[in-house]
């Protein structure tokens, strides 16, 4: 069983993940990182997202980019079963339903903790966007055609019914978050 952590970028996923893991004696997997060559074997590369994106703009690259996505979760929870996984916000959300369901499916199996920086989904949207947009730069703010992408994630729906703990990080370190989640939430078997 692998532990997979799912929510909004920039909540944290990847460093309570490679943080966790140890404290859980498993391998991390960043997914964002892994899924380069997934995405390849799919027929959707990330050059060819980044085309895409060019001629039909974020949100329309966005959807048309889903297969690939959810190759590359198939992908990874074959080679990685027993890891701690961080995903990319994109791949525990998708507007087709039945790509949902099946990301669904694969995550049945598995521990699935949804991380979100507090429970207020306004004042989390409004974290997000500021951390976004301080790391990466006023073009980060994941707007794109009147979509808000950070309010999608953060509200999602799909997120909160895959999720088995959802955490709120609540102004703790990802330390914190990490030890707090395998001292209490994440009991795996041996």
């Amino acid at each position: 069983m692998a532990v997979v952590l799912i929510g909004p970028v920039a909540v944290g996923k990847t460093t309570v993940g490679a943080l966790l893991a140890p404290l859980l004696g498993r391998d991390f997997v960043d997914l964002d990182e892994f899924a380069t060559d997934a995405y390849a074997t799919s027929g959707q590369s990330i050059d060819a997202l980044i085309e895409h994106a060019k001629a039909n703009g974020f949100v329309a690259a966005h959807r048309w980019w889903q297969p690939a996505r959810l190759h590359a979760v198939r992908e990874v929870l074959q080679q990685h079963p027993d890891a701690v996984i961080a995903f990319g916000a994109g791949h525990s959300h998708f507007e087709d339903d039945r790509q949902a369901a099946e990301v669904a499916t694969l995550l049945e199996p598995h521990l699935v903790v949804l991380l979100l920086p507090c429970l207020d989904p306004a004042e989390a949207v409004g974290m997000l966007r500021a951390r976004c947009i301080a790391e990466r730069g006023e073009d980060q703010d994941w707007l794109f055609d009147d979509v808000d992408f950070l309010d999608d994630w953060v509200r999602s729906a799909q997120n909160h019914a895959l999720a088995d703990v959802t955490v709120a990080v609540d102004g703790r370190t990802a330390d914190e978050v990490a030890v707090a989640l395998a001292e209490t939430s994440v009991r795996l078997p041996e």
